[in-house]
């Protein structure tokens, strides 16, 4: 392998939606945004919704995620998480109205019940999807 770069995967329950080399990854850790280069110490981290960035070289590849695990070594890292989508997938209008409904589902329970926490999580997914692609339609 080359010392400029590492293995890295990333998975949710249905299938494996990343497995190469890359030289730099950034993920969403619960402690806040950190990124990992070659040679980085061993972490786990809560891996909370949000923006994944992946470079190889020049080119750089988003995608949201929502919550999961992090685990890092020296030569490779795998992130667990519930879903993860390429940032050129989604949907905008569909990311929006599904906040929406969640967001008028979660106003009809208790927050903290088991349906709460099920709702903000689906929120929190609608909202790192909205967000990065937000972010794609104004850099076009």
């Amino acid at each position: 392998m080359d010392e400029k770069r590492f293995h890295l995967e990333i998975l949710t329950p249905e299938k494996k939606v990343f497995d190469g080399e890359t030289s730099y990854v950034s993920a969403p850790g619960v402690d806040g945004e950190f990124g990992v280069l070659p040679g980085h110490a061993e972490l786990v981290s809560l891996i909370r919704p949000g923006e994944v960035s992946i470079e190889v070289g020049e080119q750089k590849t988003l995608m949201a995620v929502s919550w999961g695990y992090a685990y890092v070594d020296a030569t490779s890292v795998s992130l667990l998480v519930e879903n993860a989508e390429n940032a050129g997938d989604i949907d905008l209008d569909r990311a929006l109205k599904d906040k929406d409904r969640w967001e008028k589902e979660l106003g009809g329970v208790d927050a903290e019940s088991k349906e709460g926490v099920k709702f903000r999580s689906k929120i929190e997914r609608a909202e790192a999807r909205i967000a990065l692609a937000s972010k794609l339609v104004v850099q076009k």
